[in-house]
């Protein structure tokens, strides 16, 4: 009996035919890697210098709502950096050798996450050269002042940090674990109480925001370290894959804890926001749960933040791959959210319903230019580009 002609095994130059369109295939994956993200930021370094040019006109933001997507993107960037900062020193100084492989990377990526939201807060400022002036005129009572010092100082740490790492110097590099994941913890719960100490804000104040957003930041660096190791792995072989995986799973343990922790500070914060007594802290929460912040709210920062990445940890038990790198990116989108959300919720009760006495006038409104948008779409891109650089370039193993 014959065999048909379809089931014949290809020849040989069929084969090299058959090999060489995979590999072209291939390499233009890789290249709309490259050129993909650097269109991206090349649209939002125009966004950026139109803002500064037009300033306030370009921006969604207004006198009641003074603070728009830009302040939020920065809030995220160096929270997330702090996070990452977090892990890779714990990493070190706890000797968890399941993550070794991960931490450089993990402090490559603080580095450009960090510079990338100072960018954002640069361009959000209107004038870049506002950043060092500060630094210049310092005011020892202002929690901004001391955010921005901290975190200029913790840039140049985690810069020194690198590269003691990278020239070897390892006694040198384990002071700097310490140092680095001090400051971690300084910047980011002085960033918190930026929003705590505001009084003309009752969502904001108080102590809550600046546990929150420490607990929240090591929550976003292992979603973002969690992403990091599934590429890694998919892209190594033999040991290195194997270990790669093996990070994977730590982290995505991590994560899990991390997403119900997170969510029980969430169910206190709107419980005793609601039942507080504090009229314009109640309709704050209320613009979330039921107001113009309910769908970024209930459908990305709670579904996708934090039910969807438990219910696919617990289902694949950690050990499944692609069940991890989905709970990574989901929990990452509802991050942003997170972000968003906090800041935007704050400003949308009106400043004459600060007093109890005065009725309800209606939410404010606010709704991120086109140009905000891209700024935050560019420094994505920047990191992306960055990373691969460095990856390239850096023995970060």
């Amino acid at each position: 009996m014959s065999t048909p002609v379809s089931k014949l095994p290809a020849t040989r130059p069929e084969q090299e035919l058959e090999y060489k369109k995979v590999q072209k295939y291939r390499s233009l994956i890789e290249l709309s890697t490259w050129l993909v993200p650097a269109l991206l930021l090349f649209l939002g370094i125009i966004a950026g210098l139109h803002i500064v040019a037009a300033g306030e006109e370009a921006l969604g933001t207004s006198d009641l709502v003074p603070w728009g997507l830009l302040i939020a993107a920065y809030v995220l960037l160096a929270v997330t950096c702090s996070g990452l900062c977090m892990i890779s020193s714990l990493g070190h100084i706890l000797h968890i050798r399941k993550m070794e492989i991960v931490l450089q990377r993990a402090i490559l990526l603080a580095i450009i996450i960090l510079i990338a939201g100072f960018a954002t807060l640069a361009t959000e400022l209107g004038h870049p050269l506002r950043l060092i002036y500060v630094l210049f005129s310092p005011n020892f009572t202002s929690g901004i002042w001391w955010m921005g010092t901290i975190y200029g100082i913790y840039l140049v740490a985690l810069v020194v940090e690198l590269y003691m790492q990278q020239t070897g110097k390892h006694n040198l590099a384990r002071i700097m674990y310490i140092i680095t994941l001090i400051l971690a913890v300084a910047a980011t719960s002085n960033l918190g109480s930026v929003f705590g100490l505001i009084n003309a804000r009752p969502f904001w104040n108080g102590p809550y925001w600046s546990i929150y957003i420490l607990i929240t930041a090591i929550m976003s660096g292992l979603a973002v370290v969690t992403v990091l190791a599934w590429l890694m792995q998919r892209k190594e072989r033999g040991y290195r894959g194997d270990a790669f995986r093996s990070s994977l799973k730590t982290t995505s343990k991590g994560l899990a804890i991390l997403l119900v922790l997170t969510g029980v500070l969430t169910f206190w914060k709107i419980t005793t926001s609601l039942y507080g007594g504090i009229p314009a802290k109640e309709l704050a929460t209320l613009a979330l749960l039921k107001g113009p912040l309910a769908v970024p709210f209930w459908l990305f920062e709670i579904g996708l933040g934090i039910v969807v990445p438990l219910v696919l940890i617990i289902a694949g038990r950690s050990e499944r791959l692609n069940y991890n790198l989905l709970a990574a990116l989901s929990s990452l989108v509802g991050i942003v959210f997170m972000r968003y959300n906090m800041v935007i919720a704050g400003q949308l009760v009106p400043a004459g319903n600060l007093d109890v006495q005065q009725a309800f006038e209606g939410f404010a409104n606010y709704l991120p230019s086109s140009s905000e948008i891209l700024v935050v779409i560019g420094a994505i891109s920047f990191i992306i580009l960055a990373y691969r650089i460095g990856e390239y370039f850096l023995k970060l193993d």
